[in-house]
């Protein structure tokens, strides 16, 4: 890949809220678990502390955790996203850091221990925009929500509570294509 290329990919990248429930044809659910997986494991992090985890919700377990925000979500204005994002899309990808890590960390490395909460935040901004960059590659559309509170009470059992809920990123077959951009005049400037 050219850099070119690699920012061409980043530039392409959009928040696509309308979604099908489905996946672009010749693209598996083992491609985007492989996808991710490569993902958590080369995100820089801090000490390379490996504090990132992920999983990846289809079918029943999208559906169920979803069903539960709408549920738990105060008025109905608030809840029109978590519908969509229960009836439209195909799946999520949920966002953990582990505070095991974090806290050794901050045990060990004293004069950082109010940073290191930050790094892993920082961390797993990396992994999340990375994610999405590379759905949007494989032709999903994927929008990123951060419903966290109400999402950790219905995850599987068999995640560790140590686990802490960063975001959610809601992946389908685009619908539609997403709305334009517009851009702020923020120019990058060299000093020497």
């Amino acid at each position: 890949m050219t850099v070119d290329n690699y920012l061409k990919a980043i530039a392409t990248r959009r928040t696509t809220y309308a979604l099908k429930p489905e996946l672009p044809a010749g693209v598996s659910i083992n491609d985007i678990q492989r996808a991710v997986q490569t993902i958590i494991k080369e995100t820089p992090t801090s000490f390379n502390s490996q504090v990132n985890r992920a999983i990846i919700l289809t079918g029943e377990a999208h559906k169920s955790v979803w069903d539960h925000v709408v549920k738990n979500i105060p008025g109905e204005a608030g809840k029109k996203r978590p519908q969509s994002a229960r009836d439209e899309a195909y799946g999520s990808i949920i966002f953990f850091t582990d505070d095991v890590i974090t806290e050794k960390l901050q045990a060990q490395f004293a004069a950082f221990a109010a940073a290191f909460p930050q790094f892993a935040d920082h961390s797993s901004g990396a992994a999340q925009i990375h994610t999405w960059t590379v759905l949007h590659q494989l032709g999903l559309g994927s929008h990123l929500q951060h419903y966290n509170g109400y999402v950790k009470g219905a995850l599987p059992k068999e995640i560790p509570v140590t686990w802490s809920i960063h975001a959610q990123l809601v992946f389908g077959a685009p619908a539609a294509e997403p709305g334009e951009k517009s851009y702020a005049e923020n120019p990058v400037k060299v000093f020497s």
